[in-house]
C-alpha cells in the first residue's frame, strides 16, 4: 500500500454556460481518474475544484441577457456541479465565492499583501472604452486579433496561442456587447510584474513535470521578458480592490482564482492543504496554462515563500466538435447533463479517455463514439465474459481431485496468461499516474487483454471435452482467466467504476473494487459459483443509446 499524499486540482470552471464534453474530457475526467488510482493504491488523496463565478464572462452573459451576474453564477453552478456527480466525477472539495466568505477573506489579505510588500504596483496605461456601453472593455468584453499570434482573442489572454495581453495592445480592439469599436483611455490599474519572479520560475519549471508545449509557452515568454500583469480592472462584479484610490476596481479574478485554490477547504489558511509532504498535481488546458505555470505560482510564491507548490502538471488541448472547437458562447457543444440523460457515464468517460486530446487536438463525432465504444470494446468485453461463464461451468463439471493442476513441463497457456495479466496491470497503473498520464493506453492494454484472455480460453476449451484428456490444464487455465477478469475490473475502475465494480461484484470478489482491486490474484477459484457474467455486468452490453 503507499504512504503518498496527493492534493489535485482542475482548474474551475466559468459558469456562464453547462458544462460540455469539450470540459469533461480535459481536467475533469484526468483528475477524477488519477484519484481514483491513487486511492486504489492506498495513497492519501485530495481532489479540489471549484466554480470561478466572479469571471467577467459570467456577468458579460448576464448584461446580454438581462439578468444579474449574481443569478447567473449561482444557476450555472449549480447545474456544472450537477453534471460532475452525473459524469461519476467526485471532489473533496469545490470552492464557491459566492458562498465562501473565508474565500473573500483570504484574496484581500492575500492581495493586500502583496501590496505592501511591493510585489503589485500602481501603473497608467491605456484601456479600451466602449463609449456606447460606456464601460471599460477588458477580458470578456473586448475582443480583437492577438498581439502574439494575431488570432482573434478577448482582453488580457489569447485560447489559442495561451499568451496574456494587457488589453490595448489587441489589434482593432471592439465592446462584445454592442459590437462598437472601442477607443483607448488612460487607466490607472494595479500591476503584478512578473519579471522580478523570472529566476524562482525558472526554477520552478526546471522542477516540474510538465509536457513539451506548455515548457514551450514558459521559456518563450521568459525569453522574451516576462510581462506585468494587470491585477485590478475598472468594473463593478467581482471582489472589491483592498487599496485606496481603487475603490472602483475588482480583483482581477484570475489573481482571485490563485488565492482561491489555497483558500478552498483550508480556512484561509495555506498550509491547510497545500503544505507538508503533499505532491501537488494540477490539471488544465492549456489556453489555462500560462495562469497555472507563471501567474499562480509567482503570486503564491509571493504570499507565501514556503508554500508547496505543483510538482506535475496535466494539460490538454482543444477537444472539437466536427472539426470546430467546443463554445459555449456559440453554443457549438454536446452538454454534458443532456448526453448524460440518455448515455451512461462509465461509456463516455471511456470515450472521452480514449480520445482526450493529451497533445493534440481531438476530435468528437458520433460515429466514432458508436465504433469503438459499442461496436468496439463493449462487444469484446461481452463476448468475452458470456464465454468466461461457460468455460467456468465447465471447469465445475471437471470433478477435479483436490489440489490437482496441471502437469509440470514446459509453459502453460495459465502460467503465460498469469504473467500477462501481472504486466498489464503494472503498465495500466502506470499510465494512470500523474506523471505518465495516458488513460488511452491504459485502456489499449485492458482490451488487448481481454481479447488475449478470450483467445486463451478459446484455446483451452477445446480441452474440456476429451474423455480423460488433461482436464487439469483446462481448469488451470479457467483460473488463470478469472484472475485475469478481476485484474481487467481493477484496471478499468479509474476510468469506468460503475462497470468495474459490476464485473468485480459478478465475479465473487469481496467488497469494493477500489479497496480490494490490489489483491486480484486471490479470485481464480472455479469452485465459487460466479453466475452468468455478462448478463450481471447491465453495462457491458453492446446496445448504446446514441444517436
Amino acid at each position: 500500500m503507499s504512504s503518498e499524499s496527493w492534493l489535485i486540482t482542475a482548474t474551475p470552471p466559468t459558469p456562464n454556460g453547462d458544462l460540455h464534453l469539450g470540459h469533461l474530457s480535459g481536467p475533469y475526467l484526468a483528475a477524477d481518474v488519477m484519484a481514483r488510482q491513487l486511492r486504489a493504491e492506498g495513497a492519501d488523496v485530495l481532489t479540489m475544484t471549484g466554480i470561478d463565478d466572479n469571471q467577467s464572462y459570467t456577468e458579460a452573459l448576464a448584461v446580454r441577457e438581462g439578468g444579474t451576474a449574481a443569478t447567473t453564477a449561482r444557476w450555472f453552478g449549480d447545474r456544472i456541479v450537477r453534471a460532475w456527480e452525473r459524469a461519476g466525477l467526485r471532489y473533496d472539495v469545490i470552492g464557491r465565492p459566492d458562498r465562501d466568505p473565508p474565500h473573500r477573506e483570504f484574496t484581500t489579505r492575500m492581495f493586500r499583501q502583496l501590496y505592501d510588500q511591493g510585489d503589485i504596483v500602481a501603473r497608467v496605461r491605456p484601456l479600451p472604452y466602449c463609449k456606447p456601453c460606456e464601460r471599460w472593455a477588458f477580458e470578456a468584453y473586448v475582443a480583437g486579433a492577438c498581439p502574439h499570434c494575431k488570432a482573434r482573442s478577448c482582453g488580457n489572454a489569447c485560447e489559442m496561442c495561451g499568451r496574456p495581453n494587457d488589453c490595448a495592445d489587441l489589434v482593432d480592439p471592439v465592446c462584445t456587447i454592442c459590437g462598437a469599436d472601442c477607443e483607448l483611455r488612460d487607466c490607472e490599474r494595479l500591476y503584478l510584474p512578473l519579471e522580478r519572479h523570472a529566476e524562482a520560475l525558472r526554477e520552478f519549471w526546471d522542477a516540474t513535470g510538465m509536457n513539451g508545449h506548455l515548457t514551450a509557452l514558459c521559456h518563450t515568454m521568459a525569453l522574451e521578458g516576462l510581462p506585468e500583469i494587470a491585477v485590478s480592472h475598472p468594473a463593478t462584479w467581482g471582489l472589491p480592490v483592498p487599496v485606496d484610490g481603487f475603490d472602483d476596481h475588482r480583483v482581477y479574478v484570475w489573481f482571485e482564482m490563485a488565492a482561491g485554490y489555497l483558500a478552498a477547504g483550508a480556512d484561509g489558511e495555506p498550509r491547510g492543504v497545500w503544505g507538508g509532504r503533499r505532491r501537488v498535481v494540477q490539471c488544465f488546458g492549456y489556453d489555462n496554462g500560462y495562469f497555472h505555470a507563471l501567474l499562480f505560482p509567482a503570486v503564491m510564491r509571493a504570499f507565501d515563500p514556503d508554500v508547496q507548490l505543483p510538482t506535475d502538471f496535466v494539460s490538454n488541448e482543444f477537444y472539437r466538435l466536427d472539426g470546430l472547437k467546443f463554445s459555449t458562447s456559440r453554443k457549438h457543444a454536446v452538454w454534458l447533463l443532456d448526453m448524460l440523460s440518455s448515455v451512461p457515464a462509465d461509456h463516455l468517460r471511456l470515450q472521452l479517455s480514449w480520445d482526450r486530446p493529451a497533445v493534440e487536438e481531438t476530435d468528437f463525432t458520433w460515429e466514432s463514439f458508436r465504433t469503438r465504444v459499442y461496436d468496439g470494446a463493449l462487444t469484446r468485453w461481452h463476448g468475452w465474459l458470456a464465454a468466461l461463464t461457460r468455460r467456468c461451468e465447465a471447469a465445475d463439471a471437471c470433478q477435479l481431485p483436490p489440489g490437482s493442476s496441471a502437469p509440470p513441463g514446459p509453459t502453460t497457456t495459465a502460467e503465460r496468461l498469469r504473467k500477462h495479466t501481472d504486466d498489464t496491470l503494472r503498465a495500466v497503473a502506470h499510465a494512470y499516474r500523474p506523471e505518465s498520464f495516458a488513460p488511452d493506453d491504459a485502456l489499449d492494454r485492458l482490451d488487448r487483454l481481454a481479447r488475449d484472455a478470450a483467445a486463451a480460453g478459446a484455446d483451452l476449451e477445446r480441452l474440456a471435452g476429451l474423455p480423460g484428456g488433461p482436464h487439469a490444464a483446462f481448469v488451470e487455465g479457467v483460473r488463470a482467466e478469472l484472475a485475469a477478469a478481476a485484474a481487467f475490473a481493477a484496471g478499468l475502475y479509474p476510468v469506468a467504476p460503475t462497470m468495474a465494480q459490476q464485473l468485480w461484484t459478478a465475479l465473487g470478489c469481496p467488497g469494493s473494487v477500489e479497496k480490494n482491486g490490489l489483491a486480484w490474484r486471490h479470485h481464480d477459484r472455479t469452485g465459487t459459483k460466479v453466475g452468468d457474467l455478462a448478463d450481471a455486468c447491465s453495462l457491458f452490453l453492446p446496445h448504446g443509446r446514441t444517436r
